[in-house]
């Protein structure tokens, strides 16, 4: 009966596992050339837009539900609570659905379904409790795809030569989109008020939904090799002498 164990690692086969990547010599611009740079864009943007009203509202939970008619200050606080619960409790449904659904169909469902509640409070702000909560818990919910994929994308669409600089410009523009984020929403409420300030943040998520529509790849059942891989340009046919007729 043969044997079903793999074959015996050494440092030339290691060496031969990586030689596609190798041997591309990619630097540190390579992530802003070409088809990278489309990588690197949508890296960056896709997890800005979930990050500017995700860490609002992360941030300033309470204070966004007393705008929303919420008196007791108790109540606010248990009713951020479990938004932020929820937050990670979306999180596990996305890890099933990464795989099954697809990285690119879960990114574009995720945005489109995020940007429904925040839309549905930017134009009813006055809704009951009930309603401004059951809003904020399903956008909480749907935002566990993107925060998945977040950690996901940028490793996949990359080569090992520049993996830890894409995934390092991905989270630094990232952070940018938390600092403006936490910094304008107060300012939001206190000058816009809660309903127009709802609604910019579901045209900041819609905007993801089109960059995902957009730029999003799939990457679902491939090897990491092959995914953060480029397709070479296709040669030009070489030009063929015409055949010489004989007469």
């Amino acid at each position: 009966m043969p044997s079903r164990a793999g074959r015996e690692a050494t440092p030339g086969s290691v060496e031969a596992l990586g030689a596609d990547e190798t041997a591309q010599g990619l630097g540190f611009t390579e992530v802003f050339r070409g088809d990278y740079l489309k990588r690197t864009a949508f890296v960056g943007l896709f997890w800005l837009l979930q990050i500017v009203p995700l860490f609002a509202i992360y941030t300033f939970g309470p204070t966004v539900l007393s705008a929303f008619g919420m008196a007791s200050s108790s109540d606010s606080v248990i009713g951020s609570a479990l938004i932020s619960m929820l937050f990670l409790v979306g999180c596990v449904p996305a890890l099933r659905l990464i795989d099954t659904l697809g990285r690119r169909r879960l990114i574009i469902w995720s945005f489109g379904l995020m940007a429904i509640p925040l839309a549905v409070l930017g134009l009813v702000p006055a809704a009951p409790v009930g309603v401004v909560l059951a809003c904020f818990c399903a956008y909480a919910l749907f935002s566990g795809g993107p925060s998945i994929l977040e950690f996901i994308y940028p490793t996949e669409l990359f080569p090992t030569e520049v993996r830890a600089t894409a995934v390092g410009i991905g989270t630094a523009i990232s952070r940018i989109g938390a600092a403006v984020g936490t910094y304008l929403l107060p300012i939001g409420l206190d000058r816009i008020g809660i309903g127009t300030t709802m609604l910019i943040m579901a045209a900041i998520t819609l905007l993801g939904f089109v960059v995902c529509v957009t730029l999003a790849p799939e990457t679902r059942g491939r090897r990491l090799a092959e995914a953060s891989g480029v397709a070479p340009a296709e040669p030009e046919p070489a030009v063929q002498p015409a055949a010489s007729t004989v007469r």
